[in-house]
């Protein structure tokens, strides 16, 4: 029942305004992965991808991949965001991580 999100990486870093932003994790769950969604410093769910699209590189690899516009306005500073891991199972693992916004 264990679910783990490790390696989990920001480009550009810092992250800027009016750009695009790759994020990645890896993540392994015993019961297999159900979703993979990142809340946003505005608590907007994002999906992440493990499909070998949407800007992810390998499908089935266990690394989940989101690609996001930045907005202009998004000002400077340290946020938090939180990866929410959902298995098969219905089982749950959240981490929140910081992103530096320049």
């Amino acid at each position: 029942m264990a679910i783990a999100i490790a390696d989990v990486k920001y480009t550009p870093d810092p992250i800027v305004s009016g750009g695009k932003v790759k994020a990645t994790c890896k993540v392994t769950a015993d019961q297999g992965v159900q979703s993979v969604k990142i809340y946003d410093p505005d608590y907007r769910a994002l999906k992440a991808y493990d499909d070998g699209t949407h800007g992810d590189d390998v499908a089935g690899d266990g690394v989940y991949t989101l690609v996001e516009d930045v907005p202009n306005d998004a000002p400077p500073g340290i946020y938090y965001v939180t990866i929410v891991v959902t298995d098969k199972e219905g089982n749950v693992e959240r981490k929140s991580v910081p992103i530096n916004i320049a």
